[in-house]
């Protein structure tokens, strides 16, 4: 049960990074969080869907550059996992800035696909989680929580 409960906290790791990366607006943090790979999928809400590491790093990179600031305040987190392969189901509650008198309050839920993978560093492997699939759907009637994000 420990180990679970370790596997558990690796993958709520690697979905913190994600966002992380996102809120930093950092395009070199988000390569961390993702695998590069042909097969990886990104769906941005109301976006078309992106297939494979180029287009994925294209995409953030345009948001990146149209976005100010980006809070998320993660909440109804869910993970299921499958040998080498997790599912993280949540809730975003995102504030951003796209100008200087606009902020923009909106609740997205988010499927996010890892994989472990055997990584490099140095010259030793590790085992970490890696994002192979992002998927945000806006939430209709958004209710914010009640806290700051």
């Amino acid at each position: 049960m420990d180990e679970e409960k370790g596997i558990e906290q690796r993958i709520e790791n690697s979905n913190s990074r994600f966002y992380e990366a996102f809120e930093c607006l950092s395009i070199e943090k988000m390569e961390e969080a993702w695998k590069h790979s042909d097969n990886t999928i990104c769906i941005h809400p109301g976006w078309e869907m992106f297939t494979g590491w180029t287009a994925i790093r294209e995409s953030w990179t345009r948001i990146f550059e149209n976005t100010r600031t980006i809070k998320f305040f993660i909440t109804n987190t869910k993970i299921k996992t499958f040998e080498n392969i997790a599912i993280v189901v949540c809730l975003e509650n995102i504030d951003t800035v796209i100008d200087d008198e606009n902020i923009f309050r909106m609740g997205v839920i988010a499927t996010n696909i890892f994989e472990e993978q055997n990584v490099k560093n140095n010259s030793d492997y590790n085992s970490e989680w890696l994002m192979i699939h992002h998927h945000g759907s806006v939430v209709t009637n958004y209710i914010p929580p009640n806290v700051s994000v």
